[in-house]
């Protein structure tokens, strides 16, 4: 009896250092599309919307599973940045009235960011939670000369600047190589531009701070190294098991 605990406990501790070894090699690769909305514009970006507007937003990453309860990749993502304005605002230089009239303002048609993004996930069935931090750069890309009949203003192309945020969410396996995803996430965006403010003094340069909040949904696929247990980094669905394991040959009998 005594030895039989004895082989247990070593055999659990084998089994321990052998799981602690296959928690880190797995490659996702997630790819989501979904909505965003965002706050107004600080300093002296002087249209501000009093109404949040529903834009769209997309996701592109790529995340590396150094533990099973640690993973850190790269990220780019793509969204609009825009607000409506049900009141008019003044502008005292250029002596004119924009907005009041359920138009845009448009802070960036095309905001596209690229960050370094680092997650702690929580292991559950079939699946995980993870939840972390990003950071990274941003730049606004449109026409700037043309507006569209929904939009009261554009603001000028070209703004960049750093961007950083937070993000959680929640994979859910429907095979061992690919998962469902929904992440709520947030980016706080530094934009600073070389063209005027539209404000008082026209040879400011427009500079200001935005954050945006968006919801994504769709798909990571999984792509499992050689000698890695699947249900240890951790699984997307099922029992989980060894891939690409050889097994010894025994010798032929004569």
């Amino acid at each position: 009896m005594r030895y039989t605990k004895q082989f247990i406990t070593l055999l659990s501790a084998i089994l321990i250092s052998a799981t602690a070894s296959a928690q880190r090699g797995a490659i996702e690769i997630g790819v989501g599309a979904g909505v965003s909305t965002n706050g107004n514009p600080s300093s002296n970006m002087a249209y501000t919307g009093n109404k949040g507007t529903l834009n769209y937003s997309g996701l592109l990453n790529g995340m590396y599973n150094v533990h099973r309860s640690i993973s850190v990749g790269l990220e780019l993502r793509a969204l609009e940045l825009s607000r409506v304005s049900e009141d008019s605002v003044y502008n005292t230089y250029l002596k004119t009235q924009i907005g009041g009239d359920d138009k845009r303002f448009v802070y960036s048609k095309m905001m596209v960011s690229a960050c370094a993004v680092g997650n702690g996930k929580l292991n559950i069935m079939r699946g995980y939670l993870y939840g972390g931090l990003a950071a990274g750069y941003g730049f606004s890309r449109h026409d700037s000369k043309t507006r569209g009949n929904n939009e009261s203003y554009r603001a000028p192309d070209g703004g960049s600047g750093f961007v950083w945020g937070l993000q959680g969410g929640f994979t859910y396996g429907i095979s061992p190589a690919v998962g469902l995803n929904l992440e709520a996430a947030l980016r706080n965006y530094n934009l600073n531009y070389d063209a005027g403010a539209p404000e008082i003094y026209p040879y400011t340069d427009l500079k200001y701070n935005i954050t945006a909040y968006t919801i994504t949904a769709g798909i990571k696929v999984r792509i499992m190294p050689k000698y890695k247990a699947q249900n240890d980094i951790p699984a997307f669905r099922g029992k989980g098991r060894s891939l690409s394991i050889p097994r010894p040959r025994g010798r032929r009998r004569r």
